[in-house]
């Protein structure tokens, strides 16, 4: 029976959504004994996903740069696709699609296309361009949601035929809902709202200060726990301070302990005005978590709303600030949302189910080999 080598295709070596996503693939696979499996950043050096990777037996690839040459890059994938027998690609965004095309057809290797966001492609026509037209040399386009699938048939022109939906899932058991870790509240009186996001343009955190400053006017109870990095870290501590909500506002930073922070939560926060399916979201509803969320990407997907979650206008503080103040006045309806939130992704949003869907499009019946 062939032996198949499945490679996960992603920018850089560094922890994000897409980058976890390719590395849990990877360690499913290998938990499995389905095939060979590996991890390459076409662009990046070594970060912190090495090693990780490493410790749980996933082989790690990379190019330390592209030195502006798109040729060489296609070249050195090329020989690497060859040297190491992979059967499968699956390369994550758009921008990688253009240097993964003619190496993987040229190498004999399927292709498979993931899209997490439509935010580079909205940005660039020359993306939008190259998307269409190298999707035509791919086996299988994926979207993690039916938002991004009409996206890409509607405005870019991929065949539908190709594309197929497969939703971003969590880990169930890493989330326990019951166990609330107290040690991580300084006061037991205040109220915590949070959000774990990047802070980045997308996640619109500006957004989010804008309306934790009216309601906590009104809410001197209330305390903003903001997790995760990224390059407008000095913008919002700026923000902070010239709204004055400094007393009230915790920034974390990036944080492995993403289980425990979301159960010190009272009602968790996504403020975006771009997502793609967002995995934050999925996790603190995992939690058992009264959840606030923006009308953009997949979130309809997710939340029905005023059941599983309160769905409000993106970019706007004003309806932000009346759903935070809503479900803070209302522990009765914060429980009834969080309980049938909880009940969605046991439900519908389980990684198992996930990685299983990525498995089949993987691995095809009868092309893999039992360890």
């Amino acid at each position: 029976m062939k032996s198949s080598h499945a490679m996960q295709l992603i920018n850089v070596l560094d922890f994000g959504g897409a980058e976890s996503l390719a590395l849990n693939i990877s360690m499913y696979l290998n938990k499995l004994g389905k095939c060979q499996t590996s991890v390459c950043g076409l662009f990046g050096g070594e970060g912190p996903l090495v090693g990780h990777a490493e410790k749980n037996e996933v082989k790690v690839y990379f190019f330390k740069s592209d030195d502006g040459n798109r040729l060489k890059v296609m070249w050195n994938l090329y020989r690497l696709l060859k040297e190491q027998n992979v059967t499968v690609v699956q390369v994550h965004g758009s921008y990688l699609l253009q240097y993964a095309a003619f190496p993987a057809k040229l190498a004999g290797v399927r292709l498979i296309y993931t899209e997490h966001a439509k935010y580079s492609l909205c940005k660039s026509r020359k993306l939008r361009r190259n998307a269409r037209y190298f999707s035509l040399l791919v086996d299988k386009v994926v979207c993690v949601s039916n938002d991004l699938k009409n996206f890409l048939i509607n405005d870019i022109g991929v065949n539908p035929y190709r594309v197929e939906v497969v939703h971003n899932g969590v880990n169930l058991s890493a989330f326990q809902p019951k166990k609330i870790k107290t040690e991580n509240r300084s006061d037991q009186d205040k109220l915590i709202i949070g959000t774990v996001a990047r802070l980045s343009d997308p996640k619109d955190h500006t957004n989010l200060l804008h309306a934790f400053s009216q309601v906590v006017k009104i809410r001197p109870n209330l305390q903003l726990i903001l997790v995760g990095d990224g390059e407008l870290r000095p913008n919002i501590e700026n923000m902070i301070q010239e709204l004055n909500i400094w007393p009230h506002v915790k920034m974390l930073g990036r944080r492995s302990d993403i289980p425990d922070l979301l159960a010190s939560m009272d009602l968790f926060v996504l403020a975006s005005k771009r997502e793609g399916f967002p995995i934050a979201l999925l996790e603190a509803m995992a939690c058992g978590k009264p959840v606030i969320a923006t009308d953009v990407g997949g979130v309809k997907e997710i939340i029905s709303n005023c059941e599983d979650g309160i769905i409000v206008q993106s970019e706007s503080s004003e309806a932000l600030a009346g759903a935070i103040l809503k479900l803070s006045d209302d522990k009765a309806l914060r429980d009834s949302i969080a309980a049938r939130g909880y009940e969605k992704v046991q439900s519908n949003f389980s990684e198992q189910a996930m990685m299983e869907k990525y498995m089949k499009l993987l691995i095809p019946s009868g092309e893999y080999h039992e360890s």
